[in-house]
């Protein structure tokens, strides 16, 4: 079966471009960031690997503008379509959905993503879409969809494969329920990294200091937490799942070796913890890929890792470490059930620091009950940790409810959102009633961002030098000037997309 992967250019009335991939809430960049999408490339690589014909149609990552996107696309003449989408761009693939399916009505149509997989209903009633996904292990599901289109003609009436919302005819269609992950995650395959032309994404990356980067195989699918209530992986859903370590190690060094990568990033919702973790750094030191040139990064949570792992972490070469600061006061974090508290922020931070390694902060505002006084707590001590050294890197967002989690339903429960236009959830603006105006957390942004151009924050990571490192060094003269860039572009963003905000 020939079987197309896609991921159309979606451009905004300002030319910037829609990040998609990995299922990230979508946000609209000129200089681009293009995320490797971990798991639709581990189905891509199975799905070639029984047979089918495999087209990986990143839109994006490969440069193209849509027209020549979807001129290619309909020249390949694919017999399946798969796409990955999200909320703000739910109404864009609705309405390509139509047209795709207007010229090529034979092809079988496929969404995949959070948002329809927690409301099929919706987008099989607003548009011509064939199946809908209702789980994330999207390539345990594809395998077996797939080849059973592949094997009969009648697979409307007859497919039983878990995990599907099925168009029968057009006005009706039926579910088979949701996919219970039950495999071991070790069976889907490694991706297949020249299959989806991984050096698209190996650079225009801020989570690299060296280049050429990737994203590993994820070690966790999803989150070993999962009750964060702004979070996709919250939900009676999804499950975790993980990955045995040796496989993980053995795609470590493959990617090292055959492919020349100078950092491996795991992105799964969070990395592995206790016994685990120091396994794996073990792992990494006996194989001697700690010695390899190659840095590895990783997502984890304040107080999930102890001293003595994380300075294993550091003898092992770990070195981006992201980590969640939603927000600095208790109150707020236990309303998004976060599972820590402020105190235990400043201990994991000087851990990491103590033994080499530079954390990024991801931090929120905008929640729809944030007074003033809550938000200067999250301004003054994202600052602070940064003038001391703390953290090396931050990245500031607006909390925007987004794929019907609990944030998002609590929200419309409770009559805060201001609009329901799926395209105003793009995280450009504020969408939600506020005690305070919004133009106080637009402002809280700019002052958590004006910290990488701040003397202070210059002078400490010239101090950072003194420890000899190579990657301090890095980061200062090399990493430096691209994460300005980056900077200059998440302020740019929300100084242009504040003006469209609806009226509280």
């Amino acid at each position: 079966m020939r079987v197309a992967i896609s991921y159309p250019p979606i451009v905004n009335d300002l030319g910037q471009v829609a990040m998609v991939s990995q299922n990230r809430n979508v946000q609209y960049f000129v200089a681009p960031t293009y995320l490797l999408p971990v798991v639709h490339a581990q189905a891509a690589t199975w799905l070639r690997d029984l047979g089918h014909e495999l087209n990986w149609d990143d839109g994006n990552a490969q440069g193209k503008s849509f027209d020549q996107w979807h001129s290619d696309l309909l020249a390949w003449k694919p017999e399946m379509v798969i796409l990955e989408s999200t909320t703000p761009v739910m109404k864009f693939y609705w309405r390509l959905i139509a047209q795709l399916k207007k010229e090529m009505p034979d092809c079988v149509l496929v969404l995949t993503g959070y948002h329809s997989m927690r409301r099929p209903d919706e987008t099989m009633k607003e548009c011509p879409v064939d199946i809908v996904l209702r789980s994330n292990h999207v390539d345990f599901v594809l395998r077996e969809m797939v080849s059973f289109i592949a094997a009969n003609p009648d697979w409307r009436m007859s497919c039983k494969v878990d995990g599907l919302e099925i168009r029968e005819t057009a006005g009706r269609w039926r579910s088979t329920g949701t996919f219970k992950q039950v495999q071991p995650l070790d069976l889907s395959p490694d991706v297949d990294r020249d299959l989806v032309q991984w050096k698209n994404y190996a650079y225009e990356n801020g989570n690299f200091l060296h280049t050429p980067g990737t994203y590993a195989t994820s070690v966790i699918r999803d989150c070993t937490f999962g009750k964060c209530i702004f979070c996709r992986y919250n939900g009676p859903d999804l499950t975790f799942s993980s990955r045995s370590i040796e496989k993980s190690l053995d795609e470590y060094e493959r990617l090292i070796d055959k492919y020349g990568v100078r950092e491996i990033f795991d992105d799964s919702g969070v990395w592995y913890r206790g016994q685990q973790a120091r396994q794996f750094c073990e792992g990494i030191i006996k194989r001697s890929l700690h010695k390899r040139g190659c840095y590895f990064g990783i997502n984890t949570r304040f107080a999930y890792l102890d001293e003595e792992t994380i300075k294993l972490m550091g003898e092992a070469n770990f070195r981006f470490v992201l980590l969640g600061l939603e927000a600095c006061d208790d109150e707020t974090l236990e309303h998004l059930n976060k599972g820590y508290h402020v105190e235990d922020v400043r201990q994991n931070l000087e851990w990491f620091t103590k033994y080499g390694m530079h954390p990024h902060l991801t931090v929120m505002v905008g929640y729809y009950w944030q007074t003033q006084e809550q938000l200067d707590k999250s301004v003054a001590t994202v600052r602070e940790l940064m003038f001391k050294g703390l953290a090396r890197t931050l990245q500031v967002t607006i909390c925007t409810p987004l794929d019907f989690t609990p944030y998002h339903m609590e929200c419309i429960e409770k009559g805060v959102l201001l609009t329901d236009d799926y395209n105003d959830f793009d995280m450009s603006k504020l969408i939600v009633k506020t005690p305070i105006p919004h133009e106080r957390y637009y402002e809280a942004i700019r002052q958590m961002y004006g910290v990488a151009f701040h003397p202070r924050f210059i002078f400490r990571q010239l101090g950072f030098l003194a420890s000899g490192r190579g990657r301090d060094w890095e980061f200062l003269f090399s990493y430096g000037w691209r994460a300005l860039r980056r900077v200059r572009q998440h302020v740019f963003n929300l100084t242009q997309a504040r003006k469209l905000t609806p009226s509280q």
